[in-house]
């Protein structure tokens, strides 16, 4: 992200759709500009029964957020329920190109692409790589490997995988509100970072999102996304 960029994400949840843009700021934070909301039932436990009924209103939003931002909103982020999503631990050692230089970005981009190398089953894809961890070859753990010496390291990460159904239901949605996708998160993953401080970010931590027909969860031990499921509410039925 640059400081100027304008991010906007879209929650499709069971009685409304929400849109909010950010902006980065000087800070390589993102600043929310304004959040627009439409009520919404085209979504049931987490299955889409009517595509029409949310593109209207991922539409209506994306119309509001305009007028209030003053911008042009050509595409969007969106969140996923974590019934629909596969975590794949996967880790992979990359030698560096250069041990007198250091390890550099190139080494970092292409041990990324080495560690999504897995068999995804055909109803599923890909939509996410979250690296865990960098180990240097003397065992230290760091955030970020660039500018190391080390002649090698280990990437440990989660492979983010997605129904494929779902995926093309979504993408279906965005074509007919008139917006391209982004990119797709898992809802807890993407509300791990606003929810916690820092402090808890390196804690294991289960997060709870009750929503208006469904409740979320996700599990994190330290940096690693363990578990993810979405459990939807069940309504009592009351006999006279």
């Amino acid at each position: 992200m640059a400081i100027g960029d304008i991010i906007v994400g879209i929650d499709i949840g069971t009685s409304r759709v929400s849109t909010v843009v950010g902006e980065v700021n000087n800070f390589n934070q993102i600043e929310v500009i304004c959040n627009t909301i439409s009520k919404c039932s085209g979504m049931k436990k987490s299955k889409i029964f009517n595509e029409e009924e949310i593109a209207a209103a991922i539409s209506k939003t994306i119309k509001d957020a305009e007028e209030q931002a003053n911008l042009k909103i050509n595409s969007a982020y969106t969140m996923i329920p974590g019934k629909y999503i596969t975590i794949v631990q996967n880790s992979i050692v990359k030698e560096v190109k250069d041990k007198f230089a250091g390890i550099s970005a190139k080494d970092v981009g292409s041990a990324i692409l080495q560690v999504k190398d897995i068999e995804i089953p055909e109803n599923q894809t890909l939509i996410d790589i979250v690296p865990d961890r960098f180990v240097l070859d003397n065992g230290n753990i760091v955030d970020d490997p660039i500018g190391n010496l080390s002649s090698s390291f280990t990437l440990k990460a989660q492979i983010i995988l997605a129904d494929k159904e779902y995926v093309k239901q979504i993408s279906n949605i965005f074509r007919k509100a008139g917006i391209e996708v982004d990119g797709i998160v898992p809802i807890t993953l993407a509300e791990r970072n606003v929810v916690l401080d820092n402090n808890e970010l390196y804690d294991n931590i289960m997060l709870l999102d009750i929503g208006a027909g469904n409740t979320e969860i996700g599990v994190f031990e330290g940096n690693t996304f363990t578990y993810t499921n979405t459990i939807p509410l069940r309504r009592r039925q009351y006999h006279k």
